[in-house]
């Protein structure tokens, strides 16, 4: 249970950029006592500051995305230490002007009043993971565009091509490398290293993402969600540690709108249209819920003859972020209840309708082989 605010006898607003950090603080009235406008680096100046305050003393730093650093250094020297929601402080703004000073004070009276919008902070093992798991992504993200760079030289030599990874394209080069230019030869060699690399650097991931997923307070949270197909050891630590607690969410839509898969709706003249989503969450939780999704798709019948459905109304995009959100609200409901992942019913119409699709596809394919032969 959060303390109550008439325990405190100091209350701190921070406003953090990249170089420089205003600080306001107030009594349990509202009423200023100090104020610090310094740079980032003069952290032993911030303690002093803050060690002259009236004990105890209650923190708030405006969500920031390098806002760690501060929390890690400055959270022993507090009594207690929050987030404050960046968006819902704004909107609660008006038309005062907006100045470092001036938000740094809002903050801290809000804190005082109690009536501030606080975010949820990670303690240290899920932070760690988090980091992990954003790593994950970068050298995911990496490696599929430097394959997406293979594709393109090689069809723009007209070759079909190995399998694209490290082993399989180094055997290519070895027994086919002559039907490549010198220039394009070269560039498949750089880009070969770089996959083999990424695949080194994740294979060491994977092993330390393994290893955190062995600890109690994430075992239990991560084998009901491998129960789901699609969702891996890897993605179920990664959803686990963007996530965090889940019973913080009141609801699914909350989850939702926390994760930034809300829509963005427009209204004007009293007709609302669809925007894109908010992405006002985490972007690794996002991409790891569209991969997930993707591969549930594809082993159930019924969730894939949705999709097809949405693709042919409001197009590919829509229809893959509609399938995320769709299994963001399965994740939800599964840890909420307790329960491991059920496959539903798939037959009937669901199930003809992926077979016709697939036969049509392999129909094309095998029109398209007769034309190039």
């Amino acid at each position: 249970m959060p303390e109550p605010t008439a325990s405190f006898q100091s209350f701190v607003g921070v406003d953090l950029h990249k170089t420089t950090v205003s600080l306001a603080a107030v009594d349990p009235a509202g009423q200023p006592i100090a104020r610090l406008t310094c740079h980032t680096k003069c952290v032993e100046r911030i303690e002093r500051w803050l060690a002259e305050l009236p004990p105890p003393v209650h923190l708030a730093v405006e969500a920031v995305t390098f806002a760690e650093w501060f929390i890690d250094r400055f959270g022993p020297v507090v009594a207690r230490i929050d987030i404050a929601h960046a968006t819902a402080l704004a909107n609660l703004r008006g038309k005062r002007r907006k100045t470092d000073r001036n938000d740094a004070m809002d903050v801290a009276v809000r804190l005082s009043r109690g009536d501030c919008p606080l975010g949820w902070i990670a303690d240290e093992d899920v932070m760690q993971l988090r980091k992990l798991g954003r790593h994950w992504r970068s050298l995911s993200r990496t490696l599929s565009r430097t394959k997406h760079g293979v594709r393109s030289m090689l069809d723009a030599a007209n070759l079909k091509g190995p399998t694209l990874n490290g082993a399989a394209m180094h055997k290519w080069l070895l027994a086919h490398g002559h039907l490549l230019k010198d220039a394009q030869r070269l560039a498949f060699e750089d880009l070969l290293d770089v996959i083999l690399l990424l695949e080194r650097k994740r294979e060491r991931l994977k092993l330390a993402i393994t290893a955190a997923n062995r600890a109690p307070r994430f075992d239990a949270l991560t084998t009901r969600l491998r129960t789901v197909p699609g969702i891996d050891q890897v993605a179920a630590c990664v959803i686990a540690a963007e996530v965090g607690d889940f019973d913080r969410f009141p609801n699914a839509d909350a989850l939702e709108f926390w994760a930034g898969l809300t829509p963005d709706n427009l209204e004007s003249a009293g007709r609302v249209t669809s925007g894109h989503i908010t992405k006002a969450g985490s972007a690794t939780l996002r991409w790891t819920l569209g991969q997930a999704a993707m591969c549930l798709c594809r082993s159930d019948a019924k969730l894939e003859a949705r999709r097809q459905r949405l693709i042919r109304t409001r197009g590919r995009p829509r229809a893959n972020v509609a399938m995320a959100r769709h299994l963001r609200r399965i994740l939800f409901a599964m840890t909420r209840d307790g329960t491991a992942y059920e496959r539903g019913d798939s037959g009937g119409e669901a199930t003809n309708h992926t077979a016709n699709a697939n036969r049509a596809r392999m129909s094309k394919r095998s029109q398209r082989s007769k034309q190039a032969a």
